[in-house]
């Protein structure tokens, strides 16, 4: 019995001890497991941190990126506004000088512009109102912002004449206004082709000449053939003109500072 009573002992001391060696078990694999999913929760808490930190800084880029494009884009439209202004102070300043040379209202019979007021001849004059829906009338009633835009858009514009610096755009408008060829004259000057169309080797060689620092000696040609070409019409009927012509040429060198 007592051999009993001790086996019987041992077996329930060697079933607690081998409970408790379960229990233990299972708590260390209880405790292993919280702690590998709290590391796996604090490795995917990470994971999608970094990758919010991640898609906020390429969002942050995207926008510094906009950002500079857009400052690109003002300064650009800023350079352009800029350069507009300037060609259209350049064109005022041009047509001031024209305005007082041409005069106002003209009807010589040996003109043979016609009837002229302001520069505009009665002809061009009807042009420029049908064009703009509106009913024909005498060049004498022509007003000064209806002479400015004729000026602007069909001898400022469509000439050519707005792409040079201010002197040399000052010359081609007014020579543009009296005879027409203010700028294929340019072209002449700088040795091209002269079709009064202005392209990339006009503008190409006019930088050329100006990089050299030739414009006093491109203006003096210029000068040079427009004299020229007033010495071969001043004849005739056409020779009342020509003092007229020389004088406003000088005063226009005067203008410009050009000897």
């Amino acid at each position: 019995m007592k051999f009993l009573k001790k086996t019987n002992f041992t077996i329930r001391h060697f079933y607690h001890v081998a409970m408790a060696i379960i229990l233990c078990t299972d708590i260390i694999s209880f405790i292993i497991f919280v702690k590998v999913e709290f590391q796996n929760t604090q490795a995917t808490n990470y994971l999608q941190l970094s990758n919010k930190i991640q898609q906020n800084l390429e969002s942050q880029a995207k926008e510094i990126q906009q950002i500079f494009s857009e400052l690109s884009h003002l300064k650009k439209s800023q350079q352009n506004l800029n350069q507009k202004l300037s060609k259209e102070l350049v064109f005022r300043e041009g047509l001031k000088f024209i305005l007082a040379a041409e005069g106002g209202t003209s009807d010589d019979k040996d003109d043979f512009g016609g009837l002229t007021n302001l520069g505009i001849t009665h002809t061009e004059y009807a042009v420029y109102r049908t064009q703009k829906g509106m009913s024909p009338r005498s060049v004498r009633e022509i007003s000064s912002s209806e002479a400015r835009d004729i000026y602007k858009h069909y001898y400022w514009l469509n000439s050519g004449c707005d792409y040079p610096p201010r002197r040399v755009a000052i010359a081609c408008l007014d020579w543009q206004v009296n005879s027409g060829r203010g700028f294929s004259t340019l072209q002449q000057v700088l040795g091209i082709t002269a079709d009064g169309i202005p392209g990339h080797q006009t503008l190409n060689e006019l930088d050329y000449w100006l990089n050299k620092g030739n414009e006093n000696k491109l203006l003096k040609n210029y000068f040079d053939i427009r004299e020229a070409d007033y010495r071969r019409w001043g004849v005739g009927n056409q020779r009342i003109f020509f003092q007229g012509w020389i004088n406003r040429l000088n005063a226009l060198k005067k203008y410009l500072d050009v000897s």
